[in-house]
């Protein structure tokens, strides 16, 4: 077998309030696959991500089940702005995002405005590039202060009042905290160019956070921590066996992105990166051993219509499930990294003007126009076949009382099934040799958390603009408030956070 290397772009991508922790000049070496090990061997320490016993805390469960039950409080050019909440305006907003929130000196939010905020690499919110896409761009968006509000009444004891202290990007801050404080856990996003986004979202809300903490002198309850900002090629020639396996196109995952936080005055660090897989990849499984967390979507480069994929013209129910028998076996392989947590993400809605929001039928020809989803429709139609296939092959554990069984799937999948694309049905009819060695019990069974962020998302006004119903705008709130799911969905199975 050949082997193939990733390593870090001669530039590290920087911005001019990030904190360097330290100079990366290592190049990191993803050695060859091992056929004894049947994983993927790397030559960074890693560490455990230790996992609570089957004992959940509830505490943290109601703040879960309160957070899911929430909404969204939109206060537009408050009058009151200056008076008793100043202090957290100037904690969690820029001068100019003030007298935008106040109603006055409000600039146009499109891709041009955005394209030139860009270019000082500014962090504002409404004007910071995320992914592929720039600006709030559609003509009825308007500044409002954003507060994500828990329903309370599902929990007394209100924990997510104490943890949502103040609106803007604290969560953010606290989840980096948390998975830094958790045995430097490393957190993937993989997914398409929306994983992008959030990835992106959560890198430029932890900047944000450093600038405004700088420029603002206020207490934060968070310590402070650096940012690092990374790149890697990876080798789209690999080869197994003397076979190139990777498919061409411009859908190869070519660079990984990765972010790394250091808590200051300490050794703890924590990762986050994004791998790029724009339907199921099943050839580049193998980059994702060294992820602690991984989080995976599949969705938008699949017809909403006949549930066919764009680029391979698998159907979607059958690559979820050859992506939850590669989550089962991420969560249950025995290596160094015990206890590894799977995540699935839902898909975001999408708005367009159609029966469904969906992109398929829309009738560019008239111009595309971003608008609310029908009652109907709420739940889209990739949700429900994630659902379809989750409730197949996985079951909730009613032993939880309901607190916490609607966030956890208990799935079952054999990991040398061949009736779909799994990472096993894959390399065996592409003749490569590893990963396809017969196991002593092929049938596994794993954890796969839910991370359901759609109902936060729900806003037909926050896309970039009316030629794009699918990809969201840099709105901070809106991001955070998805991060603080996240981080409450994690403080579910991870100790010491």
């Amino acid at each position: 077998m050949t082997a193939y290397f990733i390593v870090p772009k001669q530039a590290t991508r920087k911005r001019p309030f990030v904190i360097i922790s330290f100079l990366f000049t290592t190049l990191f070496l993803y050695r060859s696959i091992s056929h004894e090990t049947n994983q993927l061997i790397v030559p960074t320490t890693q560490k455990n991500v230790s996992q609570a016993s089957s004992k959940i805390d509830p505490f943290w469960c109601d703040a879960l089940k309160s957070h899911f039950s929430g909404h969204w409080h939109h206060d537009y050019a408050p009058v009151e702005m200056e008076k008793s909440d100043s202090e957290d305006l100037w904690r969690n907003f820029f001068p100019d995002e003030i007298q935008w929130l106040k109603g006055t000196n409000t600039p146009s939010f499109g891709r041009t405005t955005c394209i030139s905020y860009e270019r000082m690499q500014s962090g504002k919110m409404y004007v910071t590039k995320l992914g592929n896409q720039c600006g709030c761009g559609l003509p009825d968006f308007k500044p409002s202060l954003l507060k994500w509000v828990p329903n309370e009444t599902l929990n007394q004891k209100s924990p997510s009042n104490s943890i949502s202290e103040n609106y803007g990007v604290h969560s953010s801050l606290r989840l980096a905290h948390n998975l830094a404080e958790s045995n430097h856990s490393h957190l993937c996003f993989v997914g398409d160019s929306i994983d992008f986004s959030i990835y992106d979202a959560f890198k430029v809300n932890l900047l944000r956070t450093l600038k405004l903490r700088k420029d603002s002198q206020l207490s934060y309850k968070y310590p402070v921590l650096s940012v690092e900002e990374r790149e890697y090629e990876v080798n789209v020639s690999r080869t197994d066996n003397g076979i190139h396996y990777v498919p061409p196109g411009w859908r190869q995952l070519k660079r990984i992105l990765e972010s790394e936080v250091t808590l200051n005055n300490s050794s703890k660090t924590a990762k986050f990166s994004y791998f790029q897989h724009y339907g199921w990849s099943p050839w580049d499984v193998e980059l994702l051993e060294n992820c602690n967390i991984i989080v995976m979507n599949l969705s938008l480069h699949y017809n909403s219509d006949s549930g066919r994929g764009n680029r391979f013209g698998n159907l979607l129910a059958d690559d979820t499930r050859a992506a939850i028998t590669t989550l089962v076996n991420f969560t249950t392989t025995t290596t160094t990294e015990k206890n590894r947590i799977a995540i699935w993400r839902s898909t975001l809605p999408q708005h367009f003007n159609t029966k469904n929001g969906h992109f398929e039928n829309a009738n560019i020809t008239d111009g595309f126009n971003c608008v609310p989803l029908k009652i109907s429709f709420r739940e889209q139609s990739y949700n429900v076949v994630h659902k379809i296939v989750f409730e197949d092959m996985c079951r909730r554990d009613h032993d939880l009382k309901g607190s916490c069984s609607s966030y956890e799937q208990h799935c079952t999948a054999n990991i040398r099934e061949t009736k779909y694309q799994t990472t096993y049905q894959f390399r065996q009819s592409n003749n490569l040799t590893t990963w396809v060695n017969e196991r002593e019990n092929p049938v596994k069974i794993g954890t796969i958390l839910q991370w359901d962020i759609s109902d936060i998302f729900d806003n037909h006004l926050w896309h970039p603009d009316s030629l794009d119903c699918t990809h969201y705008c840099y709105i901070p709130q809106v991001f955070d408030a998805a991060f603080e799911r996240l981080d409450l969905l994690l403080r579910i199975k991870l100790k010491n956070i």
